[in-house]
């Protein structure tokens, strides 16, 4: 009788392919202690895996049923004489051969196959996991961090065993770090929000200190009925750098840094709006500069741009934050007020512009000096839509040309 609470002493018999399949598999079980392995073919497979390994071998089988004492017998050849001579030994119920240890040896090889291809995927997995360049972040259901991949340090300078153990919240920002944990458990327990299957911006916070954009995506799974989330992120600061300049090659000048004609469109559109909204006054002034044609021929090019950009500053600092100036192309900007009470306060800032513009600027060693020509039309005594201001707007500005620029129409007296 084997007394299955101690270590089971196996013999096997026949060393070839399934006889090693068998030898390897058990040498791999702490409860089976492989007594010997015997075959009288010198060369065959399972006598090498057994002398790498210190197992006894032998070539008589009579010889290793003396010096064993098997509590098992593998018989894993044809020879059934074997079988009854083992059987004599340790009983017929101890001995596993012919078609027993026929499909043995089948079970045995087809499950070493399912664990190698098993470990090949496992590596496989294992490979994609420390070598892609997401940082991959598995959590519990209280939101402490039990896994990450190397590539977590990549995007937040930890080492993926500084993180084990801690909340995720540490790798957001305040107050995304206060409202982590709570989501989560209304998440879990209502099964309502956007927690998993989805893309989402969020800014991470770097072990170094700073903060920066992230993606990330999380999917919750169930192992052995414990759930847990398991989460994709990636740093996009580059991304949205690439985003940033594109948006500026969209809609900002690239000489001044002011909006261009399409985002003064845009903006003039809301100022209408909430204009609309508030009953408060809006204003479009079309400003020309006058003299810009003759420092550009005779200074250069180069001179111009530099007096473009300065005229760009002038313009702001004599603005709110709630205005907008922008550059329509050539030495032609716009400026939109917000939120004024009467058409006198666009006037106000018309002769401050004027005024500001006019002071001299140096270029290429030499002082030079412009002026403006600025037309003013109120939003809603002049119009009531983007078109008929700014129109309105530049056939005022022409009108200041007329009678002698260096000047903004209409004047307050005539508004």
């Amino acid at each position: 009788m084997v007394n299955l609470n101690t270590e089971l002493q196996i013999l096997i018999v026949g060393a070839g392919r399934g006889g090693s399949a068998l030898l390897e598999l058990f040498l791999k079980e702490p409860l089976v202690k492989i007594a010997g392995i015997a075959d009288d073919n010198e060369d065959a497979a399972g006598l090498k895996v057994a002398r790498e390994h210190a197992v006894p071998v032998y070539h008589d089988v009579m010889q290793a049923l003396d010096k064993c004492q098997p509590d098992i017998v593998f018989n894993l050849t044809h020879c059934a004489h074997i079988t009854e001579i083992a059987s004599k030994r340790v009983g017929s119920g101890s001995v596993i051969g012919g078609q027993e240890a026929e499909l043995f040896w089948t079970i045995i090889t087809k499950l070493q196959q399912t664990q190698d291809d098993l470990r090949r995927s496992q590596a496989r997995l294992h490979a994609v996991i420390y070598n892609i360049s997401e940082g991959i972040i598995s959590i519990n259901t209280q939101g402490i961090i039990e896994h990450a991949n190397p590539a977590v340090e990549t995007v937040f300078g930890y080492k993926p065993e500084e993180l084990l153990g801690l909340n995720i919240g540490m790798l957001l920002p305040k107050p995304s770090r206060s409202e982590h944990s709570p989501y989560l458990a209304h998440y879990l327990k209502n099964r309502k929000g956007t927690a998993t299957n989805r893309y989402r911006e969020v800014t991470g916070l770097h072990k170094q200190g700073h903060e920066f954009p992230v993606e990330f995506s999380i999917a919750e799974m169930e192992l052995h009925d414990t759930k847990y989330f398991v989460g994709i992120i990636r740093d996009i600061t580059e991304r949205k750098a690439a985003e940033e300049k594109m948006t500026r090659l969209a809609l900002f000048d690239q000489l001044t840094g002011l909006p261009n004609r399409t985002m003064f469109f845009e903006r003039l559109t809301l100022v209408i709006k909430q204009a609309h909204r508030t009953k408060f006054l809006a204003a479009v002034l079309f400003i020309d500069l006058d003299g810009f044609k003759t420092i550009n021929d005779t200074l250069g090019h180069d001179a111009g741009d530099l007096l473009l950009k300065e005229v760009g500053n002038r313009l702001t600092s004599c603005l709110r934050e709630s205005d907008t100036a922008a550059r329509m192309g050539g030495d032609e900007f716009v400026i939109i007020l917000t939120n004024i009470s009467t058409a006198k306060d666009a006037t106000i800032i018309a002769a401050k512009l004027i005024e500001k513009l006019s002071q001299p600027v140096k270029l290429k060693e030499e002082s030079c000096s412009v002026s403006a020509s600025i037309g003013i039309a109120i939003f809603p005594n002049d119009g009531n839509d983007t078109e008929t201001l700014v129109k309105k707007a530049d056939e005022a500005m022409y009108q200041a040309k007329s009678n002698g620029k260096n000047q903004f129409w209409p004047t307050e007296s005539s508004l």
